[in-house]
């Protein structure tokens, strides 16, 4: 069994050796198409993983609505109890009723005693437009207490400009994403105007920016002390918008999603239900790029085939003799099988250490987005996984098994008494 190995990977090496540009050309290939697949994997998990730890370091991981998990009803109708036939029309939509959590201190003081949370944060969300001189921004306004709101995510860390404290005891105070900031032109200690979903204006000051490193949130969205945002948005001191909790990981926000609904009646919201069409968005671009890189392969394969069976071509009158000294048609297909497989696992092999060293030069060069990015940063993420070379190796090799295929049966299929004969 050894021998027979040995002499089918002499005879390939042989082959292959013989013809060292197109063996090198082939080689090439399958090397870029191993590369550019290591390449992909990584950018795209980068960028995934760019965003989700994003997301868990400007929002909490989960987040109790003013909705009620048991939805009122509303008599409008109700024939007479007498009648025949007795009916009763009801409304499950109550326009009147506001979405909030009341009274948003027992629902705080209850979850901040379950186990796995770390921080619980009030808040009231309002909208409205901001006007600085003669430039006005519509703007999303969180209204926060900043000593909780600093506990759940990086919020405190991502102020670029002013301080979180400075808001915390300046009651008319703004804190402005930077990109909103510079849209309307304002700075550190700027007083702008207000004006709230209920018409009135108010005399805000800013007490400095941050940035979060998501366009979207830093180019809308500010944070207002809680008391203000309650009474722009009319609610009484003891009811929120909602309440955003802050969990010790990731992997238990499902299940304790659950039990704090169960326990609140409120309806919660994971980081990942909310923000599930943005994480869609980009997986699907990534497995769009996925499959065009597949077609990189699919052209080394051409490759392969095309090297095999020119030297399936030119040695006929070898693979003849071998057969009349009795080599089996088995032997033949394994050694076009072997110069196939030769190929590829060496391209792969030159390939993965190659796409490991660029994406982790990609990583390490200092790109901007720019200022327009959904996502900014100094750098671009990559990821590498122990999986990604295994799979990109694995499919390397399968391609040029099966390129190798067709060349190793034709080779088979020859018969000896006619290429001797010609």
């Amino acid at each position: 069994m050894v021998d027979r190995i040995k002499f089918i990977l002499d005879i390939a090496f042989r082959h292959l050796t013989g013809k060292k540009r197109q063996t090198g050309l082939v080689v090439a290939g399958v090397a870029v198409g191993s590369m550019v697949m290591i390449l992909t994997f990584g950018l795209a998990e980068g960028i995934i993983t760019e965003i989700e730890e994003k997301i868990i370091d400007i929002s909490p991981l989960i987040t109790v609505k003013g909705e009620k998990v048991q939805v009122k009803q509303r008599l409008l109708f109700e024939s007479p109890k007498n009648s025949p036939d007795h009916y009763e029309i009801v409304s499950r939509i109550i326009p009147d009723d506001k979405k909030e959590v009341k009274p948003y201190t027992e629902v705080v003081s209850l979850v901040e005693k379950l186990p796995g949370v770390n921080a619980v944060s009030p808040f009231v969300a309002t909208r409205g437009v901001l006007r600085y001189s003669t430039l006005t921004r519509p703007c999303f306004v969180k209204g926060v207490i900043p000593a909780r709101e600093a506990l759940i995510g990086k919020l405190k860390k991502n102020v670029v400009t002013g301080s979180l404290d400075e808001l915390a005891y300046t009651k008319n105070g703004i804190l402005l994403g930077d990109g909103l900031a510079r849209k309307i032109k304002a700075s550190y200690h700027d007083l702008i105007n207000f004006t709230g979903q209920n018409g009135k204006v108010y005399n805000l000051v800013v007490v400095g920016t941050f940035a979060s490193g998501f366009g979207a949130v830093d180019d809308n969205d500010a944070f207002i002390n809680l008391h203000l945002a309650q009474i722009i948005n009319g609610f009484p001191e003891n009811a929120v918008s909602a309440v955003g909790i802050h969990t010790t990981s990731p992997t238990i926000v499902n299940s304790l999603a659950v039990e704090i609904s169960r326990l609140t009646g409120y309806k919660t919201e994971t980081w990942e239900e909310a923000n599930a069409n943005l994480l869609s968005l980009f997986q699907r671009n990534n497995n769009i790029t996925f499959f065009l890189v597949i077609f990189v392969f699919v052209v080394a394969g051409f490759g392969i085939a095309n090297v095999l069976i020119t030297i399936v071509l030119q040695k006929q009158r070898d693979i003849a003799v071998l057969k009349s000294f009795g080599v089996s048609i088995r032997s033949l297909e394994m050694v076009f099988l072997a110069e196939g497989m030769v190929l590829g696992i060496t391209g792969a092999l030159i390939g993965c250490i190659a796409g490991h060293y660029l994406t982790n030069l990609i990583s390490a060069l200092p790109i901007s987005y720019g200022p327009s990015a959904v996502v900014r940063g100094k750098h671009i993420v990559t990821v590498q996984k122990p999986m990604y070379f295994f799979v990109t190796s694995f499919f390397a090799i399968l391609v040029s098994a099966i390129s190798a295929y067709g060349p190793a049966r034709r080779a088979a299929r020859l018969k000896p008494v006619d290429i001797l004969r010609a």
